[in-house]
């Protein structure tokens, strides 16, 4: 497995619980806009999103789980068909060679309620709100940031 794949499972995987809003480009360069109010805050205040560009794409396919299940899968035309639905990151893995990423999508007006989003690209770069370049150093040391003081809380709770 690359590195690359491993890098972008774990920004996924430190991103769960947000999701994607929105992409603009091409299998060259997609930028993806992530929103993650409550670790994009720990940056800014104003802060809401992150942006991954995906950079050289070798896969980038969606497999639905349709509501109610026994509905005909979709095949979608383009990528902005389920990129920009609001995909709710669950969890994500390496899967071969690309990464499998789990989301749910709550829009009651498709026939889906989310799926499996499977990436692979040859490499990416990654940002916060203001597109100012971060490491996953970076957003990994935010995110523990978050967690250390949301248990701070809940022990102050007991």
């Amino acid at each position: 497995m690359s590195i690359i794949q491993n890098d972008i499972c774990d920004i996924f995987s430190i991103l769960h619980d947000a999701r994607i809003v929105d992409c603009k480009g091409d299998f060259n360069k997609l930028t993806l806009t992530i929103q993650c109010n409550f670790l994009a805050e720990l940056i800014n205040p104003d802060f809401e999103n992150f942006y991954i560009d995906l950079i050289g794409i070798n896969k980038l396919e969606f497999d639905p789980w349709m509501n109610p299940i026994d509905l005909e899968k979709i095949d979608f035309n383009s990528y902005d068909e389920y990129l920009k639905v609001g995909l709710e990151i669950l969890s994500a893995e390496l899967k071969d060679n690309f990464v499998l990423i789990t989301c749910n999508q709550h829009d009651l007006n498709l026939d889906y309620c989310g799926g499996r989003l499977m990436i692979s690209a040859n490499d990416f770069d990654l940002f916060d709100h203001i597109k100012t370049q971060m490491t996953i150093k970076q957003l990994d040391s935010i995110c523990q940031t978050y967690w250390d003081k949301t248990k701070k809380q809940l022990d102050k709770k007991k």
